[in-house]
């Protein structure tokens, strides 16, 4: 039997699997984007079901195989599940989720796109910012974390986000035209690199 393997993440995506099953997608520190099955999840009482949802960050120990990981112990950290009370919040983090799940992969620690995700779930539940605001400010940084951004091109706010830590990425506010700049350097950039349209941007353009 491999060793049991302790991690630190946020839950990506989390399907249901058979009866009581799920399978996480969970982004890690250590490990980058794995999939974990949780097993007996979904049943009364589970130990595993509050960990065991999107949006929300924890410890968990796995066991390895060939291909996923299994769930075999967790701790709670933080959940983000009140985005999921207001329609644009959810939208919103599904985005960043996303993104996440399109640039990240295993076996490269994830440790400056977790902070980064971590922040951006932050804000939008505090508010501090619009949505709007904090979706492209999200994209722009990740962008900029895998190497896809150069600062020197782009407008004074956009300059600014990306000459910060992970740590100040959200810590301004906007002038005037600021957000509608940021709004369409984010989609400038998006559609440059990426090679299918985000299911969640469908979302946000019924919404909005």
């Amino acid at each position: 039997m491999q060793d049991e393997l302790n991690v630190r993440g946020i839950v990506l995506s989390a399907t249901q699997l058979k009866e009581y099953d799920k399978r996480l997608v969970i982004l890690t520190e250590q490990l980058g984007k794995i999939t974990v099955f949780a097993n007996g999840a979904r049943r009364q009482n589970s130990r595993f079901t509050a960990v065991a949802q999107s949006f929300t960050m924890g410890k968990y120990q796995l066991r390895p195989g060939r291909q996923a990981y299994t769930l075999v112990g967790a701790e709670l950290e933080k959940t983000f599940l009140e985005l999921s009370m207001d329609m644009e919040d959810y939208a919103s983090a599904s985005y960043c989720t996303e993104l996440v799940d399109y640039f990240t992969r295993e076996g490269v620690g994830g440790r400056d796109e977790l902070n980064l995700l971590y922040l951006a779930f932050t804000t939008l539940m505090e508010h501090r910012l619009p949505a709007s605001v904090v979706r492209a400010t999200f994209a722009i940084k990740l962008l900029h974390i895998e190497g896809e951004i150069v600062p020197p091109e782009h407008p004074p706010v956009a300059r600014y986000i990306l000459s910060q830590p992970i740590q100040r990425t959200f810590q301004f506010q906007p002038k005037e035209g600021g957000e509608q700049d940021l709004v369409r350097l984010a989609k400038k950039e998006l559609d440059r690199v990426l090679d299918y349209p985000l299911r969640s941007e469908e979302i946000l353009k019924s919404l909005l």
